[in-house]
């Protein structure tokens, strides 16, 4: 009997032997990765970590990682493992804020914009996890929460400034129109006459217009043709008043209607001082 259970045992060395090497973790650092560069980190630091597990007799925890490594090669969304009850106090409640610091990194973009940087940052949480619910060794908990710390550091200084976009200038509606109004027969420009088109040029500079017109009018006294030639006049003196003001010629566009467009409607041959008049509009 004793003979047969030696035997036995003897046969079963190979699996036995195999059992205890575990996971093919070369085949897996080899395997080609179907995922993003992140999960190409992710494969290669999982695959290392669980190496470093071997080393150590945890077959257990080798396995796990070398699992996470294949899953990354297979461009599967592997995320970090879960605290859980795994660890408790002050440093259990430190890995959970750790895990949802991580979490909203990768969430934000990380995985794009720092890949191996993210990373490396999360397979170094899954070390200080392991390592501190295992307890037994506080210096490698340490060790692997010191690297997750600078690993996600530098991920957070690369993060993309966020674009600022300019202001967009305020666009100012442009301003009513101005009436300067002319002495009976005339197209000379009074103080008052002045100070009005003073103000319509601030004005037009103010909103950005890019297009001044202004429009001679007269009253009914005098004949058609005489009028049209009034109007012209006194187009012509508040367009070249208003380019003395720092308005752009080729932005001045004179008109002139002659008698007929009153602001006050009359009798032909009537005197009306609100008929004698320029307008002055805008465009842009």
């Amino acid at each position: 009997m004793k003979f047969f259970k030696f035997t036995l045992a003897i046969a079963l060395l190979p699996l036995l032997a195999a059992c205890a090497v575990g996971p093919d973790i070369d085949k897996t650092m080899a395997m080609e990765n179907k995922g993003s560069e992140f999960h190409f980190g992710l494969q290669r630091k999982y695959a290392a970590l669980a190496k470093v597990e071997a080393a150590e007799g945890d077959t257990e925890s080798s396995a796990h990682f070398n699992q996470k490594a294949i899953d990354a090669a297979n461009g599967k969304d592997v995320e970090p493992d879960k605290v859980g009850k795994r660890v408790k106090g002050d440093e259990g409640a430190d890995l959970e804020a750790a895990r949802q610091a991580l979490r909203a990194s990768l969430l934000a973009g990380s995985k794009e914009y720092a890949p191996q940087e993210s990373a490396q940052a999360q397979v170094r949480f899954d070390c200080w996890l392991h390592e501190a619910s295992e307890g037994w060794n506080p210096d490698h908990a340490a060790a692997c929460r010191s690297e997750f710390d600078k690993a996600l550091g530098k991920v957070e200084s690369l993060r993309p400034k966020p674009m600022v976009k300019p202001m967009a200038k305020k666009v100012m509606p442009l301003p009513s129109p101005y009436t300067v109004y002319f002495d009976f027969d005339s197209f000379d420009l009074s103080a008052t006459g002045e100070a009005v088109i003073k103000e319509a040029a601030k004005a037009a500079k103010d909103a950005d217009a890019t297009g001044v017109v202004v429009t001679g009018h007269t009253d009914k006294a005098g004949s058609d043709d005489y009028n049209q030639g009034l109007s012209r006049a006194r187009a012509a003196a508040v367009g070249n008043a208003l380019m003395a003001e720092g308005i752009a010629r080729d932005s001045v566009k004179r008109m002139y209607s002659g008698e007929s467009a009153p602001e006050v409607m009359t009798k032909d041959g009537t005197k009306e001082a609100r008929n004698r008049r320029v307008t002055i509009s805008f465009t842009r």
